[in-house]
């Protein structure tokens, strides 16, 4: 399904992302480093590591006023209420295990209307410890190829701590963010892809 891009950031975007955003000051101290190298206009490719379902939501308060656009897996769209509710947070499905052209296809579409489009890498949660990165799917280099926007990596510490596995309980760990400099764009996707990970692992150990 073709994505139908909301250009300008709609009153439920802002009241949620901003609602997110005092919650994660107010509650889990959250510190932001570097949001400087994220341009205020044009195609941005965002990549990040993955440690919890809220990621995305911190993704999106971080680089607000910017709107941020990322993929969901498909089975969130199947409900009209979770659809609604992620498409008005720019997000698209993508069918997950197999190459979904058509989520390809999106993600260009957002990058060639000047928008961010924010990925995570590892593909899913990474239950690693310690921070570290998981393996990474080649999808973001070959994104960036095909389009040539820049790609600015980041790196998120505490998320993961928040519900840890069998804990039912939420805690409140501190939040820490940075945002690092353009990765070179070469034209190599595993190269490329090295290079990705060499920069969120490379943030992930300076926070």
């Amino acid at each position: 399904m073709r994505v139908k891009l909301e250009e300008k950031k709609n009153f439920f975007y802002t009241f949620i992302i901003c609602l997110f955003f005092v919650v994660l000051k107010l509650f889990y101290r959250l510190n932001i480093i570097g949001k400087k190298n994220i341009p205020k206009t044009g195609p941005v490719i965002l990549v990040s590591n993955h440690k919890s379902n809220i990621d995305p939501f911190v993704v999106s308060a971080v680089l607000y006023p910017r709107k941020i656009h990322s993929m969901a897996k498909e089975e969130l769209f199947r409900n009209p209420v979770l659809s609604f509710f992620f498409r008005k947070l720019g997000a698209f499905p993508i069918h997950r295990g197999k190459y979904d052209r058509q989520a390809f296809k999106n993600s260009l579409e957002v990058l060639s209307k000047g928008q961010v489009f924010a990925l995570f890498p590892e593909g899913r949660r990474n239950r690693l410890e310690d921070d570290k990165l998981g393996p990474l799917h080649k999808g973001a280099a070959l994104i960036a190829i095909k389009s040539g926007a820049p790609i600015i990596p980041m790196g998120i510490k505490g998320t993961g701590k928040i519900l840890p596995k069998g804990k039912l309980i939420p805690r409140f760990p501190k939040i820490k963010v940075k945002i690092g400099e353009p990765i070179p764009l070469i034209d190599d996707k595993t190269k490329l892809t090295e290079k990705i990970g060499e920069a969120i692992s490379s943030i992930l150990g300076e926070i």
